[in-house]
């Protein structure tokens, strides 16, 4: 009998309220009048009352239960106002890194936030007049600090969660990739790069680890050192780095002394290094065509004489007007951007006519402009380099130039007589695209190496064993991994699986080239 009286007065009473002044929170019981907790007990309650508040005994019940409930309304009254304002205070402080983040992508000055906020306020007028709160609204404009300090320290801190998010990600995987990019910024100063590559659930991400500077000399040594810093500062274990791809420099893959090598040296097992495609890509599209150099040069030459100065620039535009042209002047080339060559050649190309037209007008006189050969190899020179820059392979050594349309209506106006002295150009641009193929298959030898390890990731249901590389994967625990897939490949529907994933693939490719692609392959082969 006791247990269950005990039991019973350990529950809050209501009638506590009324006649103590207490309220239930937090699995106690709450005195209105003074804050103060008390255990959920009758004769600590009482007590608490006739102690603290023992001044209240004089008055009557009626006196006593009126001053109770005007405590409790003030309560009542405190909490909502305390509830508005901090959910006010929150909405003000989310709008604020709203427009940080606004102000931090499109890289605008800190000072912007002002005059955003002048902005809203002055069109908050009209643009609410019909709203019956308008005044509410323009208060809370009023209230917004988005001053140039509280855009920085939003932007800080946006930044440091970020790369909080991004080493709690990289510290919960078994393993991650990294990409080493060296370059030199505005200020002359050697930067490098560091991007992490590594998989969440179904997602493959890439994300910067972070734009470090290197000391004077960019050595193997000096990146390795850099590199190592950088990630044990963060936290991140070194041990799960899996492969590293750089940009195929002799700091970086050298056999002894370079950065792959050194740093695989630090972690204590194999990396896998790639050359990273687009930097080949590049390297081959220069290095193919070195003789057309002087093709290049008399192109930009004219170019710069066009578009370097104001009035020729103008009246080459106003020309282009004349003749209906839908170009409205030339492109420029940047030799550190090597996409753009095959921009510059393509306008260049298209507006010949107007071109030779203003030369003659200014007495600039360019006899390779109406030369044939010279022509046919600036044709030939236009159209490889756009379909380089596309990273279009489409190029068949097959002695037909259906795919070069610039040089194919070239030929197709030029007059038959002419053509006998096109034939040692045609073998020219034929012997340029052998050796160009040439050279992406001796770049591209990184990937064959591990063909069979990559295509392992789409066909696990069709590869064999003893086929795969596996000396990279030597530290891991893969004692049992031919058992694995041995029991896979047993299995028909986990083989059809990969078949479904295939044709997945497939789709993905083909919706890809049509420029309307909603799905990643790499996420997909993730899934399954």
């Amino acid at each position: 009998m006791k247990c269950s009286e005990e039991s019973t007065s350990r529950n809050f009473q209501e009638w506590w309220t009324f006649k103590y002044g207490m309220i239930f929170k937090n699995n106690k019981a709450l005195c209105v009048l003074c804050s103060e907790s008390v255990v959920c007990r009758t004769s600590s309650v009482k007590r608490h009352f006739e102690t603290i508040h023992k001044t209240l005994l004089t008055k009557s019940a009626d006196e006593l239960k009126c001053f109770i409930s005007r405590a409790l309304s003030n309560k009542d009254a405190q909490s909502d106002k305390l509830i508005k304002f901090v959910k006010k205070s929150d909405n003000l402080v989310s709008a604020s890194f709203d427009v940080a983040k606004s102000i931090a992508i499109r890289g605008k000055p800190f000072s912007d936030g002002d005059f955003i906020k002048m902005s809203w306020l002055d069109c908050a007028d009209n643009l609410f007049q019909d709203f019956d709160n308008k005044d509410a609204i323009i208060q809370r404009i009023k209230d917004l600090s988005i001053s140039r300090n509280t855009i920085k320290e939003r932007i800080l801190s946006m930044n440091s969660n970020i790369e909080n998010q991004l080493i709690h990600d990289l510290n919960q995987r078994s393993f991650f990739s990294i990409c080493i990019d060296e370059s030199t910024d505005i200020t002359s100063s050697a930067r490098l790069s560091i991007i992490s590559r590594f998989c969440i659930n179904d997602e493959v991400r890439e994300e910067l680890i972070k734009l470090a500077s290197i000391p004077a000399k960019t050595t193997g040594e000096n990146i390795c050192e850099v590199v190592v810093n950088v990630l044990e500062d963060i936290g991140l274990n070194l041990s799960k780095i899996i492969s590293v791809t750089t940009d195929g420099a002799p700091c970086m893959i050298g056999k002894d002394r370079g950065f792959v090598n050194l740093f695989s040296k630090k972690i204590g097992h194999p990396l896998i290094g790639f050359h990273c495609i687009i930097h080949q890509e590049a390297l081959c599209a220069k290095d193919g065509l070195l003789q057309y150099e002087n093709i290049l040069k008399l192109v930009t030459k004219i170019v710069n004489f066009i578009n370097a100065r104001a009035l020729n620039k103008r009246q080459f535009s106003l020309l282009l007007e004349e003749v209906n042209s839908i170009h409205k002047g030339l492109v420029m080339y940047n030799n550190v951007r090597w996409l753009s060559r095959g921009n510059l050649l393509e306008r260049f190309v298209e507006c010949l006519h107007e071109i030779r037209l203003f030369l003659s007008e200014n007495q600039k006189n360019y006899t390779e402009l109406t030369d044939i050969n010279w022509l046919c190899n600036l044709m030939f020179f236009t159209d490889f380099c756009l379909y380089l820059n596309e990273l279009n392979l489409k190029l068949q050594e097959n002695h037909k130039i259906k795919y070069f349309q610039h040089l194919n209506k070239f030929l197709s106006e030029i007059e038959i007589n002419e053509t006998p002295k096109l034939d040692e150009n045609i073998k020219k641009c034929l012997s340029i695209i052998k050796e160009t193929i040439q050279q992406f298959n001796n770049r591209f030898i990184d990937f064959k190496k591990f063909e069979c390890n990559i295509k392992f990731l789409k066909c696990p249901d069709t590869c064999n064993f003893d086929e795969l590389d596996l000396h990279y994967f030597e530290w891991m625990n893969i004692d049992t991994f031919e058992f694995e897939l041995i029991d896979l490949q047993s299995c028909n529907t986990w083989k059809q699986k990969f078949i479904d994933l295939r044709q997945l693939i497939e789709e993905i490719e083909i919706n890809r080239l049509q420029a309307n692609a909603v799905k990643n392959a790499d996420n997909e082969i993730l899934k399954v």
